[in-house]
């Protein structure tokens, strides 16, 4: 199972709700996309800012290519690749909280549209958190008495006599 976090857009003056359409889903975890097609993911996902920094490390290390070893700093691009895909999904969570979207619901499912289900069955337009509960009071607890006849512990007869 994955692990989904809801986000939900900056509200629009007198928008009492967002568009259950405008929610965003973003994934817990490792990213393949963002892997092997680190620079089309960030275009299409429009994470313009993390994609420059990301060219600029590209551009570093080919700078660095010519004046070092070319296996070490394959590796470490490599290395860089594969930090980057296990925190694009927080990046791009990171990239939703700087354009105003907030967390409004944790969710699992195996896929995308198996977590979307489960959140949208419980999802309560008019609100964040479903309505807490209204219980009844619990009955205020009753004394034992012995003129009753209840008794207290393994005794079968008040008193405690057989």
């Amino acid at each position: 199972m994955s692990i989904y976090t809801v986000l939900s857009p900056p509200p629009v003056t007198g928008d009492i709700a967002p568009d259950p359409l405008s929610l965003r889903f973003v994934k817990e975890g490792f990213s393949w996309p963002a892997l092997f097609f680190p620079e089309i993911w960030l275009i299409v996902r429009r994470m313009w800012l993390v994609l420059l920094l990301d060219v600029l490390v590209v551009i570093i290390a080919a700078m660095s290519l010519v004046l070092e070893d070319v296996g070490a700093v394959a590796l470490v691009l490599l290395l860089a690749r594969l930090l980057f895909a296990l925190e694009a999904n927080g990046l791009r969570r990171w990239t939703y909280y700087r354009h105003g979207y907030r967390l409004i619901g944790v969710v699992e499912g195996r896929h995308l549209w198996e977590a979307e289900l489960r959140f949208f069955l419980d999802w309560t337009p008019g609100g964040d958190a479903p309505p807490p509960r209204s219980e009844p009071e619990p009955p205020a607890p009753k004394r034992a008495s012995p003129e009753a006849g209840e008794v207290v512990g393994l005794f079968p007869v008040a008193g405690g006599a057989a």
